[in-house]
């Protein structure tokens, strides 16, 4: 079972990403904005954040660039989930440290899919994924 932290500024996203990673057998732990991800982070130590980017205050971008800087944090990867699907969205993402992007609505299989690739490929250290594209459409 792995930790995830799901950082989202909409509490019904949070709860419902929260409930299908749990009923995927992890456990979730969860942020409302970008200053909560990086004290819960800290605190619990996540296997794999999954992140929004439209968040008041400090967005997922600027959030996900903090972590990368940290070297405490650098090593999570970050799975950005959000409705945010432009090529210019994903490319800026991955710019700042996203391993890869979910789209909203979220699909289950999609989601579980990439959260096993990451968890898996944690421990390999590949930091460096290109966040796909092609996949963001198939959960649309």
């Amino acid at each position: 079972m792995a930790t995830i932290l799901v950082v989202d500024d909409n509490r019904d996203n949070r709860r419902v990403i929260s409930r299908l990673l749990e009923f995927g057998g992890h456990a979730a732990v969860t942020a409302r904005d970008g200053h909560e991800a990086l004290e819960s982070a800290r605190s619990a130590q996540p296997d794999l954040v999954l992140m929004d980017l439209a968040m008041p205050e400090m967005d997922g971008w600027a959030t996900t660039a903090a972590m990368k800087q940290a070297d405490d944090l650098r090593a999570i990867p970050v799975i950005v989930v959000t409705g945010h699907v432009t090529r210019d969205d994903i490319l800026r993402a991955q710019e700042v440290g996203c391993q890869d992007v979910v789209s909203k609505p979220v699909d289950y299989y999609v989601l579980m899919d990439k959260v096993a690739r990451h968890l898996g490929s944690a421990s390999n250290d590949d930091t460096e994924a290109t966040p796909r594209l092609d996949d963001t459409r198939r959960s649309a």
